[in-house]
């Protein structure tokens, strides 16, 4: 299980150092997966976008898309850094079940 949760958090960095080239946003990933099965990977793209469009909200505004349902009970995000408020406060109300999150990378 360690060597998933490992996997996972390695697709939100990777997804994150695309950032570094494109200039979309800071370097952010997130990644989301329910049940073993990776669900999003998304990194930040305000400014390409908007403000709102921090790597764990374009996760989950992805997952949600593909279940087709706000409600992401028994999905666990995987972030490359500590949400932000607003980042948190969305992972609550889709009713994420875990959080894990690298300190760094």
């Amino acid at each position: 299980m360690e060597r998933l949760k490992q996997e996972y958090m390695l697709l939100a960095i990777a997804k994150a150092r695309k950032n570094f080239k494109s200039l979309a946003g800071g370097p952010f990933g997130a990644c989301i997966v329910r049940h073993g099965k990776l669900l999003s990977v998304a990194r930040n793209t305000v400014l390409k976008e908007d403000a709102t469009c921090h790597a764990e909200i374009n996760a989950i505004r992805q997952a949600s898309k593909k279940l087709k349902s706000f409600d992401l009970s028994g999905c666990v995000v995987y972030s490359t850094t500590e949400p932000c408020p607003m980042c948190f406060s969305a992972i609550h109300w889709a009713r994420m079940t875990q959080l894990f999150m690298a300190l760094r990378f």
